[in-house]
């Protein structure tokens, strides 16, 4: 589509959005009210809504609905509706009210607080009668409902407005329609889409960095792989909508998994040493380490390159069959048929670790005490294949570092291993971790955002002067000892 094919279109879209609401004015209405809402899907976070009353020559093009408006489109128009706007407002329901009345009661409640914002800047503007007697004047954000639960609007009855919202109805004394599609059919209501759409994810990106681990920047609480991942990692945080993950809750293997981590019910699981016998119907490879910094299967190609990637003499192979993978590590398979059928693999190959320096480090969270702590396992192994094996705990007291939970031990897990190695001439560390900030923060690929995570970037950059630092991700309790042994160690520190 050209340009100019585009601006007619953009023109006639206009007209088409704004006949109706002509007609309603003609029609004696006074005031034409648009609301919609954003937010009802998602696992966590508020559910926003707008209320927007354009004027009759509002002409700006380009106004649909927002979910089909680049980000930067939707913020340049945002803030040119709530200018030219006779006024707007803005309506929220938080988490906690989303899990006690449900989120269609929630979304009601948002919608009438955004229609009284609204009607409230009428009155600063001195475009409606201001009577401080009037029922309708529900405080923004959570003021009260009459005693019988309805709002109307009371201005005298010199004057009819119309509420338009996008496929609800409000439990409002005033004239309304509910359009299906509406922020594609009404003008008001796309516009009042835009501002909903805009408020609440700007709220999304700074609970990302409050708390960080979920995506909630790039998602905006919904369900996908990334935040499935965080709940899994993290657990449920306060702004997490309880009601939407009892399944979750009952078992968290449910959610939105990767394709490479998926598995069946009869297939391979993710820990890579359990019900390995089985023909996975999802889990298109098996890549089996021979040698590498540890031995065995592993379900994704980003676990194998942890263990392979820069380790000299590594070797590792893809399978089809996880049968044929076990035969190549030498453990029971095809070639032995010592696997019984639907069972389970025989012993794990004994663990080769090459010289170095290693530490698993892992955090935890104490959400009565509001304390959290880490858990740390160093292994230094020598040339002859000798491992000494150090265990640490901590547990810290911080309310403004607490606020990231469990990622908040794991981040001064990485500190205390490296703490321990200055502290003891070792000059170089790998240091293996679950939450994949630890490694990003510290290299500089994510924004430090909050005090934990800047002093931790700056640590990590003056401790680099003194020693070589390598962060390599895990798979949060995927089967690895060491990393179930820094978990153990964690908890056992805050005694839980």
């Amino acid at each position: 589509m050209t340009k100019e094919e585009r601006l007619q279109r953009d023109i006639a879209r206009l007209a088409e959005m704004k006949a109706h609401e002509d007609e309603l004015r003609q029609q004696g209405y006074r005031y034409i009210a648009g609301i919609d809402e954003v937010g009802r899907g998602p696992l966590a976070g508020p559910v926003y809504a707008a209320c927007v009353l354009l004027p009759p020559d509002f002409d700006v093009l380009g106004i649909y609905d927002s979910k089909k408006i680049s980000a930067k489109k939707r913020e340049d128009l945002s803030d040119i509706i709530k200018e030219r706007a006779l006024a707007f407002g803005i309506g929220i329901a938080d988490n906690k009210e989303i899990d006690e009345i449900n989120i269609l009661e929630a979304t009601k409640k948002a919608m009438l607080r955004a229609v009284s914002a609204a009607y409230d800047m009428l009155r600063e503007k001195g475009l409606i009668a201001s009577d401080p007697e009037s029922d309708f004047n529900l405080s923004y954000g959570g003021g009260a409902l009459p005693s019988d639960g309805r709002v109307r609007e009371n201005d005298g009855g010199r004057a009819r407005d119309i509420l338009l919202i996008d496929a609800l109805k409000l439990d409002i004394d005033m004239d309304q329609e509910a359009i299906i599609k509406g922020d594609e059919k009404s003008l008001s209501i796309a516009a009042a889409s835009i501002v909903a759409k805009v408020a609440r994810d700007k709220y999304m990106e700074e609970l990302d960095a409050k708390y960080p681990g979920y995506d909630f920047a790039s998602n905006k609480g919904y369900g996908t792989a990334a935040h499935y991942e965080g709940l899994r990692t993290i657990g449920i945080s306060d702004v997490h909508r309880r009601s939407f993950l009892k399944k979750f809750e009952e078992n968290p293997s449910t959610g939105h998994i990767t394709r490479e981590n998926r598995v069946s019910d009869k297939g391979i699981s993710d820990n890579g040493n359990s019900e390995i016998g089985r023909e996975s119907k999802l889990a298109k490879k098996v890549y089996a380490v021979k040698k590498g910094r540890t031995t065995g299967l592993f379900m994704t190609w980003e676990d194998c390159k942890a263990q392979v990637d820069g380790f000299a003499g590594a070797e590792y192979k893809s399978f089809a069959d996880p049968q044929d993978a076990m035969a190549y590590l030498g453990l029971s398979g095809k070639s032995n048929g010592n696997t019984k059928k639907g069972g389970e693999a025989g012993e794990a190959a004994e663990e080769q670790l090459p010289p170095g320096n290693r530490a698993y480090v892992d955090g935890s969270y104490d959400i009565s005490s509001n304390r959290f702590s880490c858990g740390v396992v160093i292994l230094e192994t020598d040339a002859n294949g000798n491992t000494e094996t150090t265990e640490l705990k901590a547990v810290f007291e911080d309310d403004v570092a607490a606020l990231q939970r469990n990622v908040a031990g794991e981040v001064m897990g990485a500190k205390t291993a490296i703490d321990y190695c200055l502290e003891n001439g070792i000059k170089d560390i790998e240091i293996y971790h679950d939450y994949e900030g630890v490694g990003k923060w510290a290299d500089g690929l994510w924004k430090a955002n909050n005090p934990l995570t800047q002093g931790y970037k700056q640590f990590i950059a003056d401790a680099r002067r003194y020693m070589s630092i390598r962060f390599i991700k895990v798979k949060a309790h995927a089967g690895n000892k060491y990393n179930e042994m820094a978990d153990k160690l964690a908890k056992q520190a805050l005694d839980l």
